[in-house]
């Protein structure tokens, strides 16, 4: 039993390195920003932004792009999540791609040189997708229908550039209020935003922390305060995908919302595209709600 242990050990490393072998293909991908701008045959603009990383213990290359998420091509911003996996039994590597709007893309990935060619269908077509290496930092882009070495139609031709990512120096860690009813407003917060309490590490009394989102946490601190004037240019803002559905929420809990100027249950719109509402919390304090993209 301990032999049969240590070798399926074994082989599960010696899978995992296998795995990892047959995605370095992507190596030159990871670590930075991918742009590319251009035109479809059709007229329409092309704009993606993509990231490549590992996952998984390397398992799997994960790849997030960025694109037009309407379709007058006016919003910009998180279109499609991909993966990347090699699978041993087909000795080939597969890939999936999900958009926001519901759609799925499945595929393979063939490497010839440092060139990467994506193969999948779309309706009755086959489609390729090329990945053209001219250097470390840039890569000719091409989508059409490819066959026997030639093109036989081309809907799109422009160009891919790396950028590299530099670390951020810091990272959001906590939002810290001082409040004079810690339930009251502690309960606003898990019932409107849905935040996940988390102990105090000292377990002190007059304390509530609350997990927001990823590591970011928000310390509600129980104190006899001056009052101070609450301005609306000092608050807390929060991000969500679907604003309107959020504003339904708090109009069925009887939550008045702002716009920035102060008119009730009104919407901000930025000359940017995002829309903004702003609401107080027990306490007083400003949160402002938008649709911006992360």
């Amino acid at each position: 039993m301990k032999k049969y242990g240590i070798l399926c050990i074994f082989c599960m490393v010696f899978n995992m390195h296998g795995q990892e072998n047959n995605l370095s293909i992507f190596d030159g991908l990871i670590g930075k920003i991918w742009k590319a701008e251009g035109n479809w045959g059709d007229g329409s603009k092309f704009k993606q932004e993509i990231t490549f990383e590992y996952g998984l213990n390397n398992a799997l290359i994960i790849v997030k792009s960025k694109g037009f998420t309407n379709k007058e091509q006016t919003k910009f911003g998180n279109r499609n999540h991909g993966i990347r996996k090699y699978n041993p039994e087909r000795k080939t590597i597969e890939f999936w791609e999900f958009d926001v709007f519901g759609g799925v893309t499945k595929g393979t990935v063939k490497e010839q040189g440092k060139d990467l060619y994506y193969t999948y269908s779309y309706g009755e077509s086959i489609v390729t997708d090329l990945w053209e290496y001219v250097d470390s930092n840039t890569y000719n882009f091409k989508v059409g229908a490819y066959e026997d070495g030639q093109w036989k139609q081309v809907f799109l031709s422009t160009q891919f550039t790396g950028y590299t990512v530099s670390p951020e120096p810091f990272q959001f860690d906590h939002q810290s209020l001082v409040v004079t009813n810690l339930m009251k407003t502690g309960d606003f917060y898990m019932d409107v935003f849905g935040f996940e309490e988390i102990p105090h590490p000292e377990r002190k009394p007059g304390f509530r922390w609350f997990k927001m989102y990823g590591n970011s946490q928000l310390h509600l601190i129980k104190k006899d305060v001056i009052e101070f004037k609450k301005d609306k240019s000092i608050h807390l803002c929060l991000a969500t995908e679907d604003l309107e559905s959020f504003i339904e929420k708090l109009m069925e809990k009887g939550i008045t919302f702002y716009d920035w100027p102060g008119n009730e249950n009104s919407v901000t719109n930025r000359k940017d595209g995002v829309k903004q509402i702003y609401i107080q919390d027990p306490e007083g304090y400003w949160i402002e709600i938008n649709d911006a993209q992360h």
